[in-house]
């Protein structure tokens, strides 16, 4: 007997009710709120009840998301190399966080929805939150939830024509304080010299204008992760002020619609200029947010590396550890991408070599790495990657 007619002999007894079954209500409360999305989508037609229940109820998708066993994703955006065609390829599939090397020979299904199709070189994957994924498509944010097949495009910024004017940068979270989700965008006024931002909350029409971006700061400088990094309700960048010298994040509190900011750990003092190249980044590994200090060698002496930072507890800058220092894979690698990071500091790592698209695990005790190539795409532009969670919520 497979799963659904298990469960569908259940109700049809259930609906009988006589004392000696389960109560409808029970079963939709206790058992039907901790199956996996796949089976409770096969259940919709079961009943109507169900259907509505599964497809349209907030609050069950909710408590599901609460309750039942966390199943995770990993979603991989691939562009093509050269200015032809830049087509966006999105695949995904099943994580295991407990075994990194199973992730490697993980089937990939293709999420080849037209919306997420993108024809631009800086459009790709922004964020996650609770299954739902956002991307920037042709300069505008689209919020996506691949496991029940949920799109949502949302409305340009309705701005006033200026000359010049360009989106710079995305995030996306969750806002605890309304409990919705929010896309904020922060748009670089070239005549004005201000970073406005506009914010999103699901279920309106409509942006609206909150607080400017603080005038001491740029965006652009020091960081190549354009996209703002989502933790503890706060959206997150890395910045620099206007002389390309201080450097901080700035935190966006979603709820309060204000901004803060959180000083970046005591990094090494390195000689740069024709020695080192550094770039950093932002991102959320282990629920913390996490600094990756990038170290490009720019002479044979000089090797290149990563230091992981994590910041322990959010916002206060005496939390920020150390976690590993990463080697150089030059020779495995042209563009590394590090998506997960285990409790024992072994690492999954997507990356571009040759053109070609490959996943690896770092085991950083015994300083060795296990990689796999892809057949996804060949003659690869970019590669990034994301584990996000399994979800009812829609982002409609």
């Amino acid at each position: 007997m497979d799963e659904t007619t298990a469960v569908k002999r259940l109700v049809d007894n259930s609906l009988r009710s006589t004392s000696s079954h389960i109560p409808l209500d029970t079963i939709q409360e206790t058992i039907l709120c901790r199956l996996p999305i796949k089976s409770l989508l096969r259940f919709r037609c079961i009943c109507k009840p169900w259907d509505s229940l599964i497809s349209k109820d907030l609050k069950f998708a909710k408590k599901h998301l609460r309750v039942s066993p966390k199943r995770q994703h990993l979603v991989t955006t691939t562009t093509p190399s050269g200015a032809e065609d830049l087509t966006m390829s999105v695949m995904s599939c099943p994580f295991d966080s407990l075994n990194l090397h199973s992730n490697l020979h993980s089937k990939s299904t293709q999420l080849d929805y037209s919306p997420i199709l993108s024809s631009k070189y800086h459009d790709g994957l922004v964020a996650s939150s609770d299954g739902i994924l956002c991307f920037t498509v042709n300069g505008r944010a689209v919020l996506y939830n691949p496991c029940i097949r949920k799109l949502q495009e949302l409305p340009y910024i309705d701005l006033p024509h200026k000359k010049g004017s360009t989106y710079y940068a995305f995030g996306f979270g969750y806002d605890p304080f309304i409990d919705n989700y929010k896309v904020v965008a922060d748009m670089y006024i070239y005549e004005t010299q201000v970073i406005e931002t506009h914010s999103y909350t699901l279920g309106t029409a409509s942006w609206k204008r909150i607080k400017d971006f603080p005038s001491k700061f740029s965006m652009n400088g020091f960081s190549k992760s354009e996209h703002g990094i989502f933790i503890r309700g706060a959206v997150n960048w890395l910045t620099s002020n206007s002389y390309g010298y201080s450097r901080d994040i700035v935190s966006l509190d979603l709820g309060k619609e204000s901004y803060q900011e959180i000083s970046l750990p005591d990094l090494p003092d390195l000689p740069f200029g024709d020695e080192y190249k550094q770039t950093l980044t932002l991102d959320v590994m282990r629920d913390c947010l996490c600094l990756f200090d990038i170290y490009q060698g720019k002479r044979p002496d000089r090797h290149a590396f990563t230091d992981v930072w994590l910041m322990k507890e959010y916002g206060d800058k005496e939390s920020w550890i150390k976690l590993i220092r990463l080697p150089s894979f030059a020779s495995y690698a042209d563009f590394m991408n590090i998506v997960y990071i285990s409790e024992d500091n072994h690492m999954l790592l997507v990356f571009r070599n040759n053109s070609k698209f490959k996943g690896g695990v770092y085991d950083s005790k015994n300083d060795t790495i296990t990689i796999k190539s892809s057949r996804t795409q060949d003659k690869l532009g970019m590669v990034k990657s994301k584990v996000y969670l399994e979800s009812l919520i829609s982002p409609s």
